[in-house]
């Protein structure tokens, strides 16, 4: 496992353990515009952004689907004759520090579902179990919260690296893409939350 500040140093390109911080999650939903959660992100206002870090797409390829102007989705042209659409979290921008070392890595749709501890999006209105008002949604929305704010346990990240160097060594352009991580403080969770599994004795929380 490397520390950030010496792989920043040493400029490795592959696949390489760190454990950092995260710091933030910035999810694009539209041109010029996007949802930022950190830790001064409220559990009221993380819960109510989950409608928009979700969006219906293609479930081959993940790309969003466009309505017509009876709000019918079209259909993915790449995919065809594959046509099923499936609801997906949107990518997001994840900021991790280590000490006074930062860097942005990209999440993708997938990862965003096992952060979650893969919580489906198209779960995020049910209710967890009959005897509870406690959605998916709450669920999600504590993790994300959690994950934000507990500065005491960093996570182990598992990243895919790129760098592109000069003639002198000198960095053009650094890349950097999760692959898989382990965040300490969820290791009490169950390692998957599925409609129809028995949860019991979560606490209610105001959202």
């Amino acid at each position: 496992m490397s520390d950030l500040e010496a792989h920043l140093k040493d400029k490795y390109s592959g696949v390489v353990l760190i454990k950092a911080q995260i710091l933030e999650l910035v999810f694009p939903v539209a041109a010029a515009q996007k949802i930022t959660l950190n830790a001064h992100s409220s559990l009221k206002s993380i819960f109510s952004s989950l409608p928009n870090i979700i969006y219906t797409g293609c479930a081959k390829c993940g790309l969003e689907l466009e309505t017509d102007e009876n709000k019918i989705y079209r259909q993915c042209l790449s995919c065809l004759p594959f046509a099923r659409k499936k609801t997906h979290y949107r990518p997001a921008l994840m900021t991790v520090a280590d000490g006074t070392h930062n860097i942005c890595i990209h999440v993708g749709s997938e990862l965003i579902e096992k952060i979650l501890l893969n919580i489906s999006p198209d779960c995020l209105n049910r209710i967890v179990v009959p005897s509870s008002e406690i959605t998916y949604g709450m669920v999600a929305a504590d993790l994300l919260l959690s994950l934000l704010t507990d500065s005491t346990e960093p996570c182990v990240l598992k990243i895919q690296s790129l760098f592109v160097l000069d003639e002198n060594s000198y960095p053009l352009q650094q890349d950097f893409s999760l692959l898989d991580f382990c965040p300490d403080q969820c290791k009490a969770w169950s390692p998957s939350l599925r409609p129809h599994e028995e949860v019991v004795d979560i606490p209610k929380k105001k959202y």
